[in-house]
């Protein structure tokens, strides 16, 4: 016996870098269930980086990529509601676990048990996201879309408790804890740091707070001059990148800054690998990637108290939480790490033990043994 699961959500692109986020989780989160061949899995990624609708086999997955428009008139969000519904109403799986609002719509409209799994509170996200007259469209149509799903499914996980926090009063489906899981590798990374040597992971935009970052480091270049801060990630927001760029210029951080953009897996493990802290100063996060991944590899962190990062981070412990928008305060904290590599490791240790819950193999088990029970059959 077979159950058939489609696995709805962003994902790396055929021969592409993964981004991290949301695609890192699917692309983790396949590679665990594979190895369970109980289970024909089919992967819907229906997005604009796709020029051309294509079908990739591996192993037991099959990984369809639907290809939109990048000039439209309808928003693709709404588009690929249509061609996620079609798709699923032609391969009819036992169930659907959909990672994006408007997904869990196209399969909530072709009739599949459905698990939603929430990687971001979107109606939080829409209170950072006002700049341009794009971010809030964009926003008040996610969240429509989410308010919507959230009241008619089912079923849904929630990979950290801030979720259950934000949506247990916003539904009545049934609630599901299970946490991202992340790339095995990590756990057993030897630590190789440089001295003075920061990582940031993750996208440069406004919610991420880069800009707040980098007055931060500026702060901490005048107690240790040869501080260095590795930006990995892409920038998401041209007119965000630029004024962080000039930020950089105007107060002279070039010689303490190197931006690296997307960077592949293996990349990114001696990223972890040679940085001593992991920092990350975001006006809102849920379960952000960066901090769940610096844990495994045995890197304390400095992030700002918003979201669900209190839920990751032991303040003391593991790492240091500063309040958001404290720059003096998230600064002192990293020369403080910075300067004593006891705590560092102390911390470290720490947080690699609070990690082992990230482990894929947990992760996948927890999945499967939800898809069994939201499609009504005995797990064998």
């Amino acid at each position: 016996m077979t159950l058939k699961v489609a696995v709805v959500s962003l994902y790396p692109a055929p021969g592409g870098k993964s981004p991290g986020g949301v695609r890192a989780v699917a692309q983790s989160l396949v590679r665990g269930l594979q190895a369970y061949h109980d289970l024909e899995l089919h992967v819907i990624h229906c997005h604009s980086d796709i020029w051309e609708d294509a079908t990739v086999e591996n192993a037991n997955a099959t990984i369809h990529y639907l290809a939109m428009p990048r000039r439209r008139v309808v928003p693709n969000t709404l588009a690929s509601i249509r061609r996620v519904e079609r798709l699923l109403r032609r391969l009819w799986p036992d169930v659907a676990n959909t990672h994006a609002a408007h997904y869990t719509l196209g399969s909530l409209r072709a009739g599949c048990p459905t698990v939603y799994t929430i990687h971001g509170v979107v109606h939080r996200e829409a209170q950072v996201y006002r700049s341009t007259w794009y971010d809030r469209m964009r926003f008040v149509l996610e969240a429509a879309c989410d308010r919507y799903a959230v009241q008619k499914v089912r079923d849904i996980v929630a990979i950290s408790p801030y979720v259950l926090e934000e949506y247990k009063g916003r539904s009545h489906a049934r609630f599901h804890r299970i946490d991202n899981p992340i790339d095995s590798r990590l756990f057993t990374l030897p630590n190789a740091e440089q001295d003075g040597r920061l990582l940031y992971a993750g996208t440069i935009d406004e919610r991420k707070n880069v800009l707040g970052l980098l007055q931060a480091l500026d702060v901490v270049r005048q107690r240790l001059p040869n501080v260095l801060l590795r930006v990995a990630g892409r920038t998401t927001s041209e007119e965000y990148g630029q004024r962080v760029r000039a930020y950089v210029a105007s107060v002279g951080l070039g010689s303490n800054v190197e931006f690296l953009g997307l960077r592949d897996g293996e990349s990114m493990l001696q990223e972890y690998a040679r940085c001593a802290t992991v920092v990350l100063a975001s006006r809102q996060e849920t379960a952000p990637m960066a901090v769940m991944e610096a844990m495994a590899a045995g890197k304390p962190v400095v992030a700002t108290r918003v979201g669900g990062v209190a839920h990751l981070v032991e303040d003391g412990r593991s790492g240091f939480l500063a309040d958001a928008g404290d720059t003096r305060g998230f600064a002192h904290r990293v020369v403080q790490l910075l300067l004593d590599a006891k705590l560092r490791q102390s911390m470290g240790q720490r947080a690699r033990q609070l990690s082992e819950r990230f482990c894929l193999e947990k992760v996948a088990v927890a999945y499967r043994q939800l898809y069994y029970q939201v499609a009504g059959k005995t797990v064998p």
